[in-house]
């Protein structure tokens, strides 16, 4: 979950125009707060989370808590996630990794022997 709720962001010439869009009445220099939720999903800006799982608070970029979650608002940190994961692609694939499945290792070495020319 996120633990941040106000974020602390100086406006300028990149991010004036979305700011203005979104009803702020800024100036080129001026910090403004705002709510984590109004953040552009390729944000920079790091957040403090707290895992779901065992309670570690750990600073994560924006756009990556973005792209791995799943569901809004729940975070999972490596060790808690790390079981899912597996769980996961044993139920999919039959193994822990997938470079351990011959169906995938086929594919990555054909696509190597295709990128080098027939070399691996």
């Amino acid at each position: 979950m996120i633990v941040t709720r106000e974020i602390e962001i100086k406006i300028n010439e990149s991010n004036l125009q979305y700011f203005e869009d979104m009803g702020y009445e800024t100036s080129i220099g001026e910090i403004v707060k705002i709510p984590t939720e109004l953040l552009s999903k390729g944000s920079h800006h790091k957040i403090e989370c707290e895992c779901d799982g065992c309670g570690t608070k750990k600073d994560v970029i924006y756009k990556n808590y973005i792209k791995y979650d799943n569901n809004w608002g729940e975070y999972y940190c490596r060790k808690c996630s790390e079981p899912k994961r597996k769980k996961s692609l044993q139920n999919k694939w039959g193994c822990d990794y997938p470079i351990q499945n011959t169906e995938i290792f086929k594919k990555i070495k054909n696509t190597l022997k295709e990128k080098r020319n027939g070399k691996i």
